[in-house]
Formats: structure tokens, sequence, C-alpha cells
């Protein structure tokens, strides 16, 4: 691949990320493009609370056997 041939490369992927997409022609065009978008826009905030949630039951458990800890402690 020459320098030229990976400039063109490139500015079109840089001019495809920067402008608007064409229309969609069909309708299973459209479909698929507004399954690309909804997937896209509900993977980070699903994953965020997949995190969140693991955490959080880490924090619970952690918590439930200190709280048995001391409760053995002081009996």
């Amino acid at each position: 691949m020459t320098i030229t041939e990976l400039l063109t490369r490139a500015r079109a992927a840089l001019a495809n990320a920067l402008f608007f997409p064409p229309v969609p022609d069909t309708a299973g065009q459209a479909n698929n493009a507004l399954q690309e978008v909804t997937r896209w826009a509900w993977l980070p905030p699903l994953s965020g609370v997949a995190v969140a949630q693991d955490r959080a039951l880490r924090t619970h458990v952690n918590a439930a056997a200190n709280t048995a800890e001391q409760a053995e402690k002081t009996n």
C-alpha cells in the first residue's frame, strides 16, 4: 500500500465518521440502522449497571460478614 492509498483511505474513513450517513433506501436498511443505534446507545449504560451490581453484591456480602463477626465477638 502506498502512502497515497493510505491517505485516501484515511480521508474516506474520516469523512464517513464526520458527515451524515446516507438515508436508507429500503425499510430493511432503516430497520438495521435503527437496531445498530439502539444497540450502541444501550450497551454502555447496561455495562455500568452490571458493574455496579457486582460491586454492590460484594459490598453487601462483606458488610454482612463483618456484622456477623462483630455479633460473635460481642456474645
